[in-house]
């Protein structure tokens, strides 16, 4: 009998938790762990309702469960900062040198940010299913949204940290040295302790400026407003690399200040935002840094002066390994071809990608979006040099690929001298003042793709590859498209 009892029982309590009222309500003044698990779908909308109140309510009936469930604050570093230190040690007795132990315990903190932000986005704040799956996450996170001021509830029980704490330990020594792995789990262990101290602290502590300040209107946002993002605790630095980080709602871009880093917390009204251009010969200003905003901007007759000479050195090399002139010339004449189709591939498929997150909008603003916002910026129409030079070695190597060493020169030349003609031939468009035929038609067909169907004539140097692949704008002004 007791045997049918113990195999049986869960399926009894699993019963009970299918068989209960469809508008079953939480009794507040009960044990409410093995309650929760009966609101079915409705545990959602309920455990995102706080009440805000320092009172801790009542989880089990029995007391131990109850007593591990609550922790206050001060035990946190009490327990785990002697335990940091000696892992620390360990790494001290092995002969690891001050530096390298320094470097040591500092990763490990920073990968700690990593695991509290990837722990609270995809575990804690998981969409639970089932009587059970309500009851743990309420255990696990939930008991936090719905009483965010329970002080006893705030940081993680030592119990099951310890139980945790042991995985992870044997994870960082698989990917460590055993010099190096104590120091770095050290690490983690301090980047906890600080997580968890700072979490206390931005719920009960009264920061009145400076950082505090900043994160706890930030964690409290996540509390009360959008709990679908701003998921780091210490740090808001993780959400904005992977675009989850909380901006006012209706955020607005003050173009009196840096864009770059403004333009990110658009979301998914950056890409009408960007479309609508602001036709001024001014140029914003990207970023507080003035080194960085001198690499941002450069003169139209930067680029020839750059780069003319080095596409003659390069048709020199293939003249020099046994190449005749007019074979060097159809070697150019490929060049030049091949660039087009770069010129269209890039423009068409990578500076019109669509973005919506943080870092997408900030380099797509950074690439292609700042000359779409603000099309009269002369220092901003060309190509850096310096990003130009970086981006120069791959296609050298991808051309060795699929060429001849004496070849390969020519074919580069030719295909360098197109991007010079192209980005020319670009400032021309915006700032020129076309009398003949072609320039004047090229010039209508490119401030077309600006000003009316952006989606359309992606070729800049020609429309070659906008008739082959079928994105000529239309001819008639019937429709603007964004």
């Amino acid at each position: 009998m007791m045997i049918i009892l113990i195999f049986t029982a869960p399926l009894i309590v699993v019963r009970r938790a299918k068989m209960v009222n469809q508008a079953f309500t939480v009794d507040l003044k009960k044990p409410l762990v093995f309650q929760v698990g009966h609101l079915g779908e409705a545990y959602e909308e309920w455990v995102h309702q706080p009440i805000v109140t320092n009172e801790t309510p009542r989880f089990f009936e029995n007391n131990l469960l109850e007593f591990l469930t609550r922790t206050a604050w001060w035990v946190i570093p009490l327990i785990w900062l002697p335990v940091a230190c000696w892992f620390v040690s360990l790494s001290v007795e092995v002969g690891l040198p001050p530096h390298n132990l320094a470097a040591s315990v500092v990763a490990g903190v920073f990968v700690w940010t990593l695991l509290e932000y990837s722990l609270h986005r995809f575990l804690f704040h998981i969409k639970p299913r089932g009587y059970w799956g309500n009851t743990f996450h309420y255990l696990m996170h939930g008991c936090h949204h719905k009483h965010p001021m329970d002080g006893l509830r705030l940081v993680f029980p030592p119990a099951a940290a310890a139980i945790l704490a042991v995985p992870l330990w044997n994870l960082v020594k698989l990917l460590a040295s055993e010099s190096y792995s104590p120091a770095l789990f050290g690490g983690g262990l301090l980047g906890y302790v600080i997580y968890d101290c700072t979490h206390y602290y931005l719920h009960h502590g009264k920061p009145l400026k400076g950082v505090t300040h900043g994160l706890k209107r930030y964690h409290m946002n996540h509390h009360y407003r959008i709990q679908d993002k701003g998921f780091g605790i210490t740090s808001p630095f993780w959400d904005t690399i992977f675009g989850t980080k909380m901006v006012a709602q209706g955020f607005t871009v003050d173009l009196d200040k840096p864009l770059v880093f403004q333009v990110g917390h658009l979301g998914e009204s950056y890409q009408e935002w960007v479309h609508q251009p602001i036709v001024s010969k001014e140029g914003p200003r990207f970023f507080e840094s003035d080194f960085w905003e001198f690499l941002t901007r450069n003169e139209w007759w930067v680029i020839p002066l750059i780069w003319l000479p080095v596409v003659c050195w390069f048709l020199s090399r293939s003249i020099v390994l046994g190449h005749t002139v007019p074979e060097v010339a159809l070697m150019t004449a490929f060049g030049i071809l091949i660039w087009t189709l770069l010129e269209y591939t890039l423009h068409r498929f990578l500076f019109h990608i669509k973005t919506k997150s943080y870092w997408g909008n900030t380099l797509h603003y950074l690439l292609h979006g700042c000359h779409h916002k603000h099309p009269m910026d002369g220092l901003r129409l060309v190509f850096p040099p310096t990003a130009t030079a970086i981006l120069l070695f791959p296609f050298w190597n991808l051309i060795k690929v699929f060429s001849t060493p004496s070849t390969t020169p020519g074919l580069f030349a030719g295909g360098l001298l197109g991007y010079v003609m192209y980005d020319v031939t670009h400032y021309y468009l915006h700032h020129g003042q076309p009398t003949s035929e072609v320039p004047k038609n090229l010039k209508k067909y490119h401030l077309n793709h600006h000003f009316r169907v952006q989606t359309k004539g992606f070729g800049i140097t020609s429309s070659l590859w906008d008739k082959v692949f079928g994105t000529l704008p239309p001819s008639k002004p019937a429709e603007k498209s964004r």
